[in-house]
């Protein structure tokens, strides 16, 4: 059975077709619709590749509370934590639409990484990523003022995009959680700075007029 998922996600892309033919054959596709609890830590190690629709990882804190660490899209993963026995117990991973995922066993993977050493290669290079995004992350939450986490979280997409305007990525309750706050906030606060003439909005749609400076002790 032919899949899709050796196709979109970036851990592959250097792979030639014989290579993403033997992966095919290790995975398992599978439909799974919205609030589907994928990863846990009930759940037997495995790799999950997004082929469609969203996926939400978040971690949950002592008191139940969920703080969401990214939105997966087609082309991402998650779990590979757990193939190298190192996995949160606290972290998981839900599908925020219906989805098309694959699913490959730890010991497939791990298989597969002797076969292909250019996996790990890749592997090592994009869980770098998360990590940087993790540390962007709690950057925002280090600061008391939601002026700045929002700031800053707009101000780091743009240098990505390489342009002023951007696309929000994930909705906007979505994003209150990323930044540790609640959504009336976020909307309060993007309030302010079209009125303040910093942004100009249109959906999820962000134009950066100009970059804000606050004081990182300003109050929320």
């Amino acid at each position: 059975m032919a899949h899709s998922c050796a196709a979109v996600v970036p851990l592959f892309k250097n792979l030639n077709d014989e290579a993403r033919a033997a992966i095919d054959a290790l995975t398992h596709e599978r439909q799974v619709e919205k609030g589907a609890v994928l990863i846990s830590p009930d759940t037997a190690a495995h790799l999950l590749v997004v082929a469609h629709g969203k996926l939400k990882t978040y971690q949950l804190a002592t008191n139940g509370k969920e703080q969401l660490l990214r939105v997966d899209g087609v082309g991402d993963y998650e779990g590979e934590a757990g193939l190298l026995n190192i996995a949160n117990p606290n972290v998981y991973t839900e599908t925020l639409t219906a989805a098309t995922v694959c699913t490959i066993s730890a010991t497939d993977f791990q298989q597969l990484l002797l076969k292909q050493p250019q996996i790990s290669l890749q592997l090592l290079t994009e869980n770098a990523r998360k990590m940087q995004a993790l540390e962007k992350q709690a950057g925002y939450l280090g600061n008391d003022s939601i002026n700045v986490r929002l700031t800053h979280y707009l101000l780091d997409l743009r240098t990505a995009a390489g342009q002023d305007t951007v696309t929000v990525p994930m909705a906007w309750t979505q994003l209150a959680d990323y930044l540790g706050t609640t959504p009336e906030t976020v909307s309060r606060t993007l309030k302010r700075l079209a009125e303040e003439k910093l942004i100009e909005r249109s959906g999820k749609q962000v134009r950066i007029l100009n970059a804000p400076v606050y004081n990182s002790s300003a109050t929320p």
